[in-house]
């Protein structure tokens, strides 16, 4: 089932704004996780900014990092697994790799999309 942030405000933030994002995925199924992050610049239309596959061993974890092509004023990111069982929690990044707490989007934070 794939996911969204929705949309992402990243203007005002402390210590400063985002310049990348950061996706942890745990896989908590008995098999390999594979699937797709996309992140999306949201600065009046939807372009996307980068397409990352993934893969994660059973029980396992990673992070993936993307910039965000600069600092947009609103980004998006969508998580598409290829099966349930993987849980995924969305944070922006300052340029001095920070993480932005008003950023955070954990998992039961995301909507389901279809």
């Amino acid at each position: 089932m794939p996911f969204t942030t929705g949309p992402i405000e990243n203007t005002g933030n402390q210590p400063a704004n985002a310049a990348r994002v950061r996706v942890k995925i745990l896989n908590i199924t008995g098999g390999t996780l594979t699937g797709v992050v996309r992140v999306f610049r949201l600065n009046g239309t939807r372009q996307i900014i980068s397409s990352t596959n993934f893969s994660v061993n059973a029980n396992a974890s990673t992070l993936i990092t993307r910039n965000l092509g600069g600092t947009p004023f609103e980004y998006e990111v969508e998580i598409l697994p290829n099966q349930n069982g993987g849980l995924f929690s969305v944070y922006g990044l300052t340029a001095a790799n920070q993480i932005i707490t008003a950023q955070r989007v954990l998992h039961s934070e995301l909507t389901q999309i279809r």
